[in-house]
Formats: structure tokens, sequence, C-alpha cells
């Protein structure tokens, strides 16, 4: 860990036009957007003026990537991704790459005295574990694909874990306060592209698009539960909007690792009427999982959220429920 006397010099060092747009992108929690205004210089050269001081903080790390890769840490780092999928998929990103976690974690060290509250999270590498896999959720016994109703008849109770929730929720929490705005442009699909949804997972997009709009709002907050009633999983969703669009993050503990098979988020009303919004990063031997997307333009109509295993990369129908939800955007 990189000591703050450490820290301090290193960013005197820093010519004082990028040690300023730190300053104001770190202490006052500004965007690039709303730096150039108060600079009166264009966007772009408030990214470079950042992205140059970001390389210099941690020059022997840097070298070990490419400058796409610096990129997309850098506005992780300053909280300038346009969405919470870019941010999720730079977390994903983190978690596989120990280059990039090295640079993200010397960067962050000398960005700490700047920062008035907290950089966002650098996780920790992927679990792997040779145990034998858990299966108790593989064939749920309400399992759309079947025609069935998720769930079936009787609710299954949130296990009584205080803590496990406290935690969801913090999670939860953390992915809305780094989001900037949602993805601007399209985002809505067609039930044709439900399943490549599926099979691609979540989108980034360039955070020198970031515009001045106010941060999502918390819409809905949805509790998800197992269908099978001897699952411990436990599942937190929020729905975000900004403007007409919608997104949401997920998080999830206490799930068989993705061994095999991935997790993937639809929505659901009927065995005729589902859509396939997301595929979710892979769950490593801790069983968390932390994901979300851009919702379609007609979410709206859905009722439910699923939570299932999925074997092929291109799943016409729901896999096996791992957990469930009522799902709705407000």
């Amino acid at each position: 860990m990189v000591g703050a006397e450490t820290a301090m010099s290193r960013l005197d060092d820093l010519p004082h036009d990028q040690r300023a747009t730190l300053s104001l992108l770190l202490r006052q929690r500004k965007s690039y957007a709303e730096v150039a205004g108060l600079l009166s210089i264009d966007q772009r050269a408030v990214h470079d003026r950042a992205h140059a001081a970001l390389a210099v903080l941690a020059p022997r790390e840097a070298r070990e990537l490419s400058a796409a890769d610096r990129e997309e840490i850098g506005d992780y780092l300053l909280s300038q991704q346009a969405s919470v999928a870019a941010r999720l998929r730079t977390r994903t990103h983190l978690e596989s790459a120990e280059p990039a976690r090295a640079w993200a974690r010397a960067v962050a060290g000398e960005l700490a005295p700047l920062a008035v509250a907290p950089l966002p999270d650098i996780p920790g590498p992927l679990a792997t574990s040779s145990a034998p896999q858990d299966t108790s959720e593989e064939r749920p016994p309400a399992s759309p694909s079947h025609g069935q109703r998720v769930g079936g008849p009787a609710r299954v109770s949130m296990p009584s874990s205080r803590i496990g929730g406290a935690l969801l929720l913090a999670a939860i929490l953390a992915g809305v306060i780094v989001a900037v705005i949602l993805i601007t442009g399209s985002g809505g699909s067609s039930p044709g592209r439900s399943a490549s949804r599926a099979a691609r997972g979540t989108t980034s997009t360039n955070a020198s698009s970031t515009s001045t709009a106010t941060k999502p709002v918390e819409n809905k907050r949805i509790t998800l539960t197992p269908t099978d009633p001897n699952s411990k999983a436990i599942g937190v969703a929020e729905v975000l909007s900004e403007g007409n669009k919608y997104a949401f993050f997920l998080a999830a503990e206490h799930l068989p690792p993705s061994k095999g098979f991935f997790y993937a988020v639809w929505l659901y009303n009927s065995p005729n009427s589902h859509e396939a919004v997301s595929k979710g990063p892979n769950v490593g031997a801790n069983g968390r999982l932390q994901g979300g997307a851009l919702l379609p333009a007609d979410a709206g109509k859905y009722h439910k959220m699923l939570l299932t295993r999925e074997t092929s990369t291109q799943p016409a129908q729901p896999g096996p429920v791992v957990l469930s939800g009522p799902f709705g955007l407000h």
C-alpha cells in the first residue's frame, strides 16, 4: 500500500493543470463536462489531462497495459463512466487481469489524498474452486421453461441472516453511487435479439460522451428469492432510471460457482412472453455475483425478474431458475 507521504509527493510533482483537473474531479466530484465548463476548455482536453496524470502516478504498472485498458480503468477510478453497465464491465476486467488490478491499485493509492469519498472498489481476482459443484438448484421445481409458474404456489421466504442482506444492499448502494448517467442512445431491443443479448452480456461506452445530466434515480428495489426451498441463495436488484432510460444492478450471494454454465437475467411473464437482458459475470467459490445492464424499452410490460442457469450461448427459453422476484419499473 502506498503511504500518504509518497502519494502527496507524486501528486505535487504533477504539472499544475493536471493536478487541478484531478482535484476538481475527485474533491469536487465533477464530471469531465463540468470541469470543461469551469476551465473554459474542451471536454476532451480535460479527459486527456486527467489520464496523462494517471499514467505518471504509476508509470511502471502503466507500461504493462494497453492505452485502451488504461483509459477504461482511469475513467472507472475517476467515476467518469457513463453507465452502470460500463462500470460492471470494468470490474469484470479487473477481476480477470492481474496487470490491470496492479495499475488500478497503484493509481488509487496515489489518488487517495485528493478523494473526498472512497474511490471505486478494486475487486480481487476471480476465485476458482475444484470442489464438487452444488447442484441443489440445478432443476428447481418451478422453471418457466417447462411452462410452470416461477416460485410455485408457495412463497419462499428470505433467509434469516440479516448480515447477508446488509452486504447485498451495500453492494447495490455502491453501484448506484458510482453511476453517473445511463448509456445514451437506444436502450431498446426486439424480442428476436433477446437470446443474443444474454450471450453477450453488458456493453460499455466511451466516457468522453458523458453528459451533465442528473444522476440515476433509484426506482425500485427487488428482493430475489430461491425457487428451491433448500437453497441459501439470496439476491437484491435495484432498478435505476435517467430520463426514459432504465437499467438494473443485481447482487446475489450463496450461488453455486458457475462451472460449465453461466448465470443470466431474464424479464418474464409466461413461457411465451420473456426476454433475456444480461449474461452475468462468472461466479467463483465465494458464491457472489454482481452485475447489471440497460433494460429494454419494453421492460415495463414484464412482471418478474429471473436469475437462471444457462448452458446454451443462445437460449430461446429461460433455463433452470435460481432466483425470482416481482419486477416493476416503479
